[in-house]
């Protein structure tokens, strides 16, 4: 009994502030390497997300989602594929609720550099394209063939040959955006980044 009680004594020390729980964001780890995360919830003070490859107790990590810029922290505990992450610094994450930054831009998902080749098929036209950047929603592609924004189609990534579906959704100088039809699985997300 006595050690359940200092058991919640330390989860109540260890909890302070209000928290979000069920909030299901991308995340981003910031580096050398970008990784993939999914943020379940978030506080002035730290998040908890599932990571496709667990840092370690102790880790210093740097983590961005949408609304915030990329915030460091220390990984405090790791239990499974999940970990909790305490910020260095408290961190104003109502803006993840905004729906427009201070500049006026539309707060987006983290975005993943990459450079990959990609088979764009629109209707029966078929060509190559680069992918230039990618998140869970789509992803940007660069080509020399000419498209139109509303045309729906597939892309297929060489090097994974599972087929993308979704909607031009802009183009410009030479480079147009994909949106898929549903979010890339976080699974699916973390292979194409570490393919970049």
């Amino acid at each position: 009994m006595e050690q359940v009680e200092q058991q919640q004594g330390a989860t109540a020390e260890r909890r302070v502030g209000k928290r979000h729980s069920a909030v299901l964001l991308l995340g981003k780890l910031c580096g050398e390497v970008p990784g993939v995360c999914l943020v379940h919830n978030i506080s002035t003070h730290g998040l908890m997300a599932r990571f496709v490859d667990p840092p370690q107790v102790g880790d210093s990590i740097c983590v961005e989602v949408r609304g915030l810029a990329p915030a460091r922290g220390t990984v405090r505990w790791v239990r499974g594929k999940k970990a909790g992450v305490q910020f260095d610094s408290p961190q104003p994450y109502e803006q993840i609720f905004s729906t427009e930054n201070a500049d006026g831009t539309i707060p987006r998902p983290p975005r993943f550099p990459v450079t990959l080749t990609a088979d764009v098929r629109l209707g029966d036209r078929k060509f190559a394209a680069e992918m230039v950047d990618v998140s869970a929603g789509g992803a940007k592609l660069a080509a020399a063939h000419p498209v139109q924004p509303g045309l729906a189609g597939q892309i297929i990534l060489r090097p994974m040959g599972t087929p993308i579906f979704g909607t031009i959704c802009w183009v410009k100088e030479g480079r147009f955006g994909f949106r898929f039809v549903s979010p890339l699985p976080i699974d699916t997300l973390a292979a194409i980044v570490a393919r970049r």
